[in-house]
């Protein structure tokens, strides 16, 4: 077994242009979309997705994604929070004025502070006219409450190290909510008021009416608290249009919601020109897993979070999305191909296709296409739910 390693690896590495590491951002896409509609900016460094957002910056983050910067900079401070610097007053004020915030204290926003999901979340429900006042949330469970408007998606909002990365993320999403109390999206209130453009927003519009069909065309998956799926991935890898290496798993996934765990089990079969094929089983806990591996056991038969979708079509049952960046629970699934030496990056073709009956997704299928240089790889993975409970 030694020397069929030795070679599997050996045709592996003759791919080398495609073994890289992940970037550590995951939705710059989020960030470019809210700067293209005028709700974005970053920072002097750039974006800085990677790390911890201060709440002075969480501030301007929500002004901006409110179209309500113009006005924020015309209004005279008079909130109480003494703690400020002068560039942090006008959005604080805004908030302060549409009851968005209270501070830390009767006289300290704590704006240096990091802002963490669960005050974040606090910040848009406010802004989308839902209250603690009004029962809508309790401060304590805002997280939950965000979930299960569809602000927050558990396979994209990080809540216990919440960054940058995760603020573009929801603040995306948050455009194609319904605020309480309206009939048209955050967008489309934005587009009215003069905030967006109406052109530039028109292909946003166009995706958020899909998706929220995608999203009541699988209602149904919600209500599920364990689902059990089949399936498998066949991976090739070639170079100079020979192949190298041929990687396949056959296993079943349980995925219990009420306690967020996921086994699966499975075998891998391993091939190469001139070796023996080499196959073994495994059992995978998703708690055991790298972040990416455990994403895909858990969530990878989810309905896709809004802010993974690049694209998104529908032909009868069948909903198609297009990405240029595999998104990590994705890439998860091929984790067969890691243990082979094979990472994937700058995915040129990256393909999923949703049946979708009955409100649940009865199958799903991803195709996976990467060539740079003189090696490719083309990989597909077929997934069938089997049990729900």
């Amino acid at each position: 077994m030694k020397q069929w390693f030795r070679t599997v690896l050996a045709g592996a590495l003759l791919a080398g242009s495609l073994m890289v590491s992940a970037a550590a951002a995951n939705y710059t896409a989020c960030a470019e979309h809210l700067k293209d509609l005028g709700l974005f900016e970053g920072t002097a460094q750039g974006y800085e997705l990677d790390r911890a957002p201060t709440r002075g910056e969480a501030a301007a983050m929500l002004v901006r994604l409110l179209g309500a910067e113009q006005n924020a900079l015309t209004l005279e401070y008079s909130a109480p929070f003494t703690d400020l610097q002068n560039w942090e007053k006008p959005y604080v004020q805004y908030l302060y004025d549409i009851g968005a915030t209270t501070g830390v204290s009767a006289t300290a926003f704590a704006p240096e502070a990091p802002c963490t999901a669960q005050m974040y979340a606090a910040f848009v429900l406010r802004a989308l006219g839902y209250t603690e006042a009004d029962g809508d949330f309790a401060y304590a469970d805002v997280d939950d409450f965000a979930q299960q408007i569809g602000l927050y998606e558990a396979a994209v909002i990080d809540t216990e190290d919440f960054l940058r990365d995760d603020v573009a993320a929801a603040s995306y999403t948050a455009l194609s909510l319904i605020p309480k109390g309206s009939e048209q999206t955050l967008l489309e209130q934005l587009v009215e008021n003069g905030a967006v453009d109406a052109q530039m927003a028109k292909s946003y519009q166009t995706l958020f009416n899909t998706y929220t069909q995608y999203r009541t065309a699988t209602a149904d998956m919600a209500t599920l608290k364990q689902i059990s799926v089949h399936g498998g991935l066949e991976a090739a890898l070639s170079e100079k249009g020979t192949s190298s290496l041929t990687v396949r798993t056959e296993d079943y996934t349980t995925v219990n919601r009420v306690d967020g765990t996921a086994i699966a089990e499975g075998s891998i079969t391993l091939e190469s020109p001139n070796v023996d094929a080499y196959s073994q089983t495994y059992s995978m806990n998703a708690a055991e897993q790298a972040d990416h591996v455990r994403a895909a056991l858990l969530y990878g038969y989810d309905p896709v979070p809004l802010a993974l979708v690049d694209s998104l079509k529908r032909s009868g049952s069948d909903w198609t999305f297009s990405f240029t960046v595999l998104p990590a629970q994705y890439e998860g699934y091929l984790w067969a191909l890691s243990r082979v030496g094979v990472a994937l990056d700058q995915v040129g073709d990256a393909v999923l296709v949703q049946t979708v009956q009955n409100g649940r997704i009865t199958s799903q299928i991803l195709r996976v296409k990467q060539a740079k240089d003189e090696a490719e790889l083309q990989a597909v993975l077929t997934a069938e739910l089997d049990e729900v409970g």
